[in-house]
């Protein structure tokens, strides 16, 4: 709730008090008598209207300087004495107003003659609710406050732990993509500067287009295309990818950089030198579903001996960015490797 909000809520509070107010005060004046609406208009209505002002100014005194000051410092006993304090200054304005004005023109609110004490009562009881509702909306005002600053706290928590794990993706792909370079550069292959240009494309979308939350899927894919064929150029042709797109993405978003550790990983572990046993990948499109499916025969020999963080790093950015709307299952059986992901993209 923002503050203009809350300021219409204040003001809509004390236009119902004064039109309660003036019902009431009505209603306890002309008690057996006709209805003097010149008398209610010219002397009721600006007293009472000076006594509901009366009140919001003790309101405010106690909302906005003595719950602060002393009670939520807990100095309880100077709060109440203060109170008592404020108490004892309103009573002469709030309710001697009364036997200024009223006994002149025979309107009379209380059976009984005023004196201080009494009027000191009588300001109490009609300010207790003022009291309680100033404490009680402090209090909550500071839960909303804590409230916000913690939801903001975890937001600015969760968007730093989004930078970190993205910022793990591009070093861990780009140091096995170098080498490959690297490799071919030292062979002289003639490939290499195609790789290069490659690298330089993928480069080029992981420091722009990255950085948005969410990309168009067609980019996405197309990045992944990008680095199959990389890929295949560090093998120096020698890999085989079946890359199956069923559906139109259209305007659909998905984010950056989540599906590149799969593909990553199955060149990493998998065979893909024989051309009866690919790397099978096919998405799926339908309607706001995204499913990606990617198998892969598993090589006994292991290129990366110190394991990796990338299946962990997009199961934990899966779940920050899609909580409720993927579902993972990835399946390590003594020959294949498979994952299947459903992505909700709606």
């Amino acid at each position: 709730m923002n503050k203009q909000k809350i300021l219409y809520l204040h003001v809509g509070y004390w236009l119902l008090v004064a039109v309660q107010v003036l019902l009431v005060s009505l209603g306890t004046g002309v008690l057996g008598t006709q209805i003097d609406w010149k008398l209610f208009f010219t002397i009721v209505m600006p007293v009472k209207l000076l006594q509901i002002a009366c009140s919001a100014g003790f309101f405010y005194l106690n909302y906005l300087y003595l719950i602060p000051r002393f009670l939520k410092k807990k100095n309880i006993f100077q709060y109440l004495i203060v109170l008592v304090i404020a108490i004892l200054l309103f009573t002469p304005l709030y309710y001697y107003l009364e036997q200024l004005f009223y006994p002149s023109i025979g309107w009379k609110t209380y059976e009984l003659d005023l004196n201080f004490w009494s009027a000191l009562m009588i300001t109490l009881s009609a300010n207790f609710l003022h009291i309680f509702l100033g404490i009680l909306l402090s209090y909550l005002m500071d839960w909303r406050t804590m409230r916000m600053e913690k939801e903001i706290a975890e937001k600015e928590q969760l968007q730093t732990e989004l930078a970190f794990l993205k910022s793990q993706v591009n070093p861990h792909f780009l140091f096995n993509t170098i080498n490959d370079i690297y490799a071919l550069t030292q062979q002289q292959n003639e490939q290499a500067p195609e790789a290069l240009l490659k690298l330089s494309e993928l480069l080029r979308y992981m420091l722009r287009e990255s950085d948005d939350p969410f990309v168009l899927l067609t980019k996405e894919l197309e990045y992944l295309e990008n680095v199959i064929e990389l890929q295949k150029i560090g093998q120096k042709g020698f890999s085989f990818v079946d890359f199956t797109i069923i559906g139109h993405p259209d305007e659909l978003k998905i984010a950056p950089l989540i599906l590149i550790n799969f593909i990553e990983n199955a060149f990493k572990h998998g065979i893909f030198t024989d051309k009866e046993t690919p790397i099978r990948i096919r998405i799926e499109l339908k309607q706001s579903t995204f499913h990606f499916i990617m198998t892969n025969r598993i090589n006994g020999y292991k290129k990366d001996k110190t394991g990796g963080i990338g299946l962990v790093n997009v199961k934990r950015r899966l779940a920050l960015i899609y909580p409720a709307k993927h579902q993972l299952l990835i399946t390590n059986d003594p020959l294949n490797f498979t994952v299947d992901l459903k992505i909700d993209l709606s």
